[in-house]
């Protein structure tokens, strides 16, 4: 399914299920959806089910904004106490769309609790008690993290009741086409054999110096950043994180930002940008080194184009109805001679050294390889069978996710926006006033007026 195709269908107000491999666009839609519907006056909350995924799409997580926190016994005490609280309360019923992203990290049986306490908070039997419902996500990456083994939330009894119109994209907007999209799709299709493996055996190579490791695992990532920093010479210059806000929110907040309470950095330190600049310089996962100070203030040159910027620090906020309930301000770096793969979902890199060989869930290895723009910033250090594993439970599914998409695909919808870009149109209003009464680019104005059959392509 095509982007504009996806919006028009989450536009339309239905519950939605937006999916497709890693690079198809799916956070570019999300922010697209969430802006349309914003100018349009509706309340939207963005989600995620980890902090990491959640600070992408400047929101918070959904177990924070529901209220739920990391509860997996859900019950009517619970229900009670919730309910005694007025601001949660009023944040429900004065919201009109929820987002979750990153939902193949969510277990069924949380799904299924969302689902009863929007009921009771809204006072409403049907389905997550009115609000509309916009899940994304791809259950080839990273599985829901429990002690037990979890159920995966497509087998919750809300995720039927739902009626979720899959949005199944299909271009491909980070991987080039090369040997890297072979691999990442040969994965997908049940179809990795000998000749995908000897292609990951030719990327085992010497990286470069500055390449970032991808890890499995906090403690290695730690010890390689903290050697890698002492090795070097010159003055250490620290900055720390800024937190405002109640204990709870200051909480909820600091494990959403992957910049670090404390961020030492010395010249000649790799680091990676963990925000995206307004002034579209770099983006969230940019890559750089450090190479002097000026103000106090560590100048980055990137990787990428050459371009050496000071970097300045970023605030973070958790809002409520807009409303900053806490805040974080800190350099938006943190060193990235390693990471770890749980903290590299949503980033698209130019090149990284992946390590695997302690892979311990589906999805792994996967994941790695998926944050790569192309296979020549691809080496390979060490992988074990595990790690380029797939769940085998999930490719029929997929299947039927990717044939349902194709049927709403073409069916005839037209939602609100677009009924109202219609009327717009057919009242002679220029195109530049439609543009600022939608919240749409001209060149989405144009696509919409195309599919409406009201102008031609």
């Amino acid at each position: 399914m095509t982007q504009s195709r996806a919006l028009e269908l989450m536009a339309s107000g239905a519950n939605i299920f937006l999916c497709g491999p890693p690079g198809s666009g799916k956070s570019y839609v999300l922010e697209q959806f969430v802006r349309a519907a914003q100018a349009s006056g509706k309340h939207v909350a963005v989600t995620a089910t980890t902090g990491i995924a959640a600070s992408l799409l400047n929101g918070v997580t959904i177990h924070s904004w529901s209220g739920l926190r990391a509860k997996h016994d859900f019950g009517d005490a619970d229900i009670t106490s919730l309910l005694n609280d007025p601001s949660l309360t009023q944040r429900l019923n004065n919201t009109d769309i929820l987002i979750i992203d990153e939902i193949s990290m969510l277990d069924a049986t949380t799904l299924d609790a969302l689902n009863y306490w929007f009921k009771v908070a809204r006072a409403s039997k049907v389905s997550f008690g009115g609000l509309q419902i916009v899940l994304s996500g791809d259950f080839f990456q990273l599985p829901p993290v429990s002690i037990a083994r979890p159920e995966y939330c497509f087998k919750a009894k809300s995720w039927t009741e739902a009626a979720l119109k899959v949005c199944y994209l299909s271009e491909q907007h980070r991987q080039t086409g090369d040997e890297l999209t072979e691999i990442l799709s040969a994965l997908r299709e049940q179809r990795f054999n000998e000749f995908h493996l000897r292609l990951l055996s030719a990327r085992q190579a010497i990286p470069h110096q500055s390449t970032t490791m991808l890890m499995t695992h906090n403690k290695d990532v730690d010890q390689i950043n903290s050697a890698r920093l002492e090795h070097l010479e010159g003055k250490s210059h620290s900055y720390y994180a800024k937190l405002s806000g109640p204990t709870d929110a200051t909480f909820s907040l600091r494990r959403s930002v992957l910049a670090p309470s404390e961020l030492k950095l010395k010249v000649g330190a790799e680091v990676m940008f963990v925000a995206n600049d307004p002034l579209k310089r770099y983006v969230n996962g940019s890559q750089g080194r450090i190479v002097g100070f000026k103000f106090n203030l560590p100048q980055v040159e990137l990787n990428d184009s050459g371009l050496v910027l000071l970097a300045q620090a970023k605030c973070w906020k958790l809002e409520n109805e807009s409303k900053a309930m806490a805040e974080l301000v800190q350099l938006p770096l943190k060193l990235a001679w390693a990471i770890t793969i749980h903290k590299c979902q949503g980033m698209s890199l130019n090149e990284a050294d992946i390590d695997l060989k302690r892979s311990f869930t589906y999805g792994m290895g996967y994941v790695a390889l998926s944050r790569l723009k192309s296979y020549q910033g691809l080496y390979l250090s060490s992988y074990n069978t595990r790690s380029l594993q797939l769940d085998k439970t999930i490719y029929a599914f997929d299947r039927a996710l990717n044939k349902e998409s194709h049927l709403n695909e073409s069916q005839q919808i037209y939602s609100d926006q677009a009924k109202l870009i219609a009327s717009l149109y057919r009242s002679g209003m220029s195109l530049w006033l439609i543009q600022q009464s939608v919240g749409l680019s001209e060149r989405q104005l144009r696509e919409e007026l195309s599919q409406l059959g009201l102008v031609s392509k």
